[in-house]
């Protein structure tokens, strides 16, 4: 049954079984799939879905139901469920207006030609084996999705919007006698043409031969300079700590902290729903409400909590367009589009040069069992470079930094030009390098 079909007959039957002001929620996507090993395409595989999250109320209260299986002899048992949930937790409903919105423009066109794809993955795959004979690689692949997102109601009002992107992985080993070290490289894509794969191979490479020599570093305290992509894990780490949700929890270390300076006078960071370029980029939240841009931190001053319909309703003032669904399975909660904290004006190389000796941080590991938004202290395993006189150096692994998320974006002295871009489970962020003035690096006695 088709995807209008299905839900006219829904509403039908939950009518029938005192439903009311039934709502959908549909994700509709197709998605591809090109692993490769060794330079050479493996197989292809291609997915389609649409799910639906049927909510609506039921004396009053709110019920809700999932929906993966379309055929129309089930209906009935999911509307019996939606009444159920609703009686027996007894919630109450909240009714959210859907907005007036045209058709979305600019909808994905269909995936780049399949042999393009293969052609860039097999160039990276022997541009990285290209670099020393002791690299091989173990996997480099393509995964991209597109798809909308449709809120309905059952007086036939809806609004779309389409969203879609690509992430590229490549896997690879170096070895030397019995010493081996995994490499790798990923790249999350925004929709588009594909980019040019061979030099981020050819990275990737160099890391993890350079990595059959790495060493410990002195347990202290040292200058780092973070690449983009462990700023962007870190951030969405502590992104909870802007919930509002968190905060009404007593779970953020940012209670109490609005129109307060809780980082450095430098560091700026946006929601741009809107960002041309950007990974996830929605006109309306998955309550309804409009997504607008927004300063999160404005020069290190906290100017606002991310706020859902419930959060901005126990607390007085209007959602901020951030109530997404973790999956479509799961209720409302706290997330956003795109996060973006604002790049500088130096080169990666500029910012190692003004460090001057320290460490250039490349990689962490653990990020969300050794990050804690309701303190604001990490602790994270750690890998990258020693940095002398200013040039990157030795690799440095075995190590451990750790330190205050927002202490630290307090000695920010530097920041890149260079922005990654990341997909995490509350949405996207996108980060430049950052030079830190100090964390606290435990390592070994290597000197």
């Amino acid at each position: 049954m088709m995807r209008k079909e299905y839900m006219e007959e829904f509403v039908r039957a939950a009518k029938a079984q005192g439903v009311e002001h039934l709502r959908f929620y549909v994700e509709e996507s197709a998605g591809r799939s090109v692993p490769g090993c060794g330079g050479q395409m493996e197989h292809l595989d291609l997915s389609e879905s649409c799910q639906i999250f049927a909510e609506g109320a039921v004396e009053g209260f709110a019920g809700s139901v999932f929906v993966e299986d379309l055929r129309p002899e089930h209906i009935e048992e999911h509307v019996q469920t939606l009444r159920e949930c609703a009686l027996e937790a007894k919630r109450p409903f909240l009714e959210l207006p859907l907005p007036a919105l045209p058709a979305p423009e600019g909808l994905p066109a269909d995936f780049a030609p399949l042999e393009e794809v293969v052609e860039r993955l097999v160039a990276a795959g022997e541009a990285a084996q290209a670099v020393d004979s002791r690299v091989s690689v173990q996997s480099c692949s393509f995964h991209e999705r597109r798809g909308t997102v449709t809120l309905a109601d059952s007086q036939g009002n809806a609004a779309t919007d389409w969203q879609g992107g690509g992430h590229l992985y490549i896997g690879l080993t170096a070895r030397q006698g019995e010493t081996a070290q995994q490499g790798g490289r990923g790249l999350h894509l925004p929709w588009g043409p594909l980019p040019e794969l061979e030099a981020l191979a050819r990275e990737a490479a160099a890391e993890a031969v350079s990595r059959l020599d790495a060493a410990s570093y002195p347990t202290g305290h040292s200058g780092v300079v973070l690449t983009g992509k462990v700023v962007c894990e870190l951030l969405d780490a502590f992104a909870p700590a802007f919930f509002a949700r968190s905060v009404e929890r007593h779970m953020s270390v940012l209670e109490g902290r609005l129109g307060q300076p809780v980082a450095g006078e430098n560091i700026t960071l946006r929601e741009e729903p809107q960002l041309s370029g950007g990974l996830r980029c929605r006109r309306f939240d998955d309550e309804g409400t409009l997504t607008a841009a927004k300063a999160v931190l404005d020069r290190g001053v906290l100017q606002t909590y991310l706020h859902n319909a419930a959060t901005a309703g126990r607390a007085g003032t209007a959602s901020g367009g951030n109530g997404f669904r973790p999956s479509f399975s799961a209720e409302v909660s706290t997330g956003y589009t795109n996060l973006v904290l604002s790049a500088g004006e130096k080169s990666l190389e500029e910012l190692l040069e003004e460090l001057g000796e320290g460490l250039l941080i490349t990689g962490v590991s653990g990020v969300f069992a050794g990050a804690r938004p309701t303190t604001g202290e990490f602790s994270l395993i750690a890998q990258g470079f020693r940095v002398q006189g200013g040039q990157q150096g030795r690799a440095v692994s075995k190590i451990t930094i750790a330190g205050d998320f927002f202490e630290m974006l307090r000695q920010v002295r530097g920041i890149g030009n260079d922005a990654r871009w990341m997909r995490a489970a509350n949405g996207c962020v996108c980060a430049p390098p950052l030079l830190v003035e100090s964390l606290a690096v435990s390592g070994g006695d290597a000197k």
